[in-house]
């Protein structure tokens, strides 16, 4: 054990508690009573009167040594945050809270019928432009599809009687497409408004 050094033999760090000049000591005697240990189960942990008094000795010198206080650099410079705030003065009393007058908030009929008119005026006039767009934007797809080639091909393949030698439909074909349009036209709306 001649590699070794004792802890005792180290200097203490003043900033750490210790001084380097050894001013205080703290020493620890352990007593290994088999009736202290079997006594001292419950978790506390008894010291002799020796040992308390080395400890409070040990505090009142470190605290007249200055060792106890903060340094400077942890003590804030900046308390405005603190004066700033009402609620820490010591004769505080926190603002009534407003009373809300629950009468005058409360709706009135009158003024829930005329939100109801309104609601209702709005959903009105959305229905009566739906009914306006409606057949004019049907009679636009029901021609976009007559006017297609599968369609003319098709018509073309089961009654070419209808149509001239060079494609176009001739008056008879011209009769059956109008018949037919009108047909498709009458259906569909008749079925919207059976569904509306």
């Amino acid at each position: 054990m001649t590699d070794t050094t004792s802890i005792l033999d180290l200097p203490t760090d003043p900033t750490g508690g210790g001084s380097i000049n050894g001013n205080v000591s703290f020493t620890a005697t352990e007593t290994h009573n088999q009736e202290n240990t079997n006594t001292n189960m419950g978790g506390s942990v008894a010291l002799d009167q020796t040992t308390i008094n080395q400890i409070v000795t040990g505090l009142q010198q470190a605290s007249v040594s200055g060792l106890t206080q903060l340094q400077s650099r942890d003590i804030s410079q900046n308390s405005s945050s603190i004066t700033q705030d009402p609620e820490v003065q010591p004769n505080y009393i926190p603002p009534a809270a407003k009373k809300e007058d629950y009468i005058q908030n409360y709706e009135d009929n009158d003024v829930i019928i005329q939100n109801y008119k309104k609601q209702t005026s709005i959903h009105n006039a959305l229905d009566e432009t739906y009914d306006e767009i409606q057949m004019p934007l049907l009679v636009v797809i029901l021609y976009f599809i007559f006017q297609m080639p599968i369609v003319k091909r098709y018509v073309y393949k089961y009654g070419p009687a209808l149509f001239t030698k060079d494609g176009n439909a001739n008056i008879y074909g011209l009769i059956f497409m109008s018949i037919t349009f009108g047909i498709i036209y009458y259906i569909l709306s008749k079925t919207i408004k059976h569904f509306t």
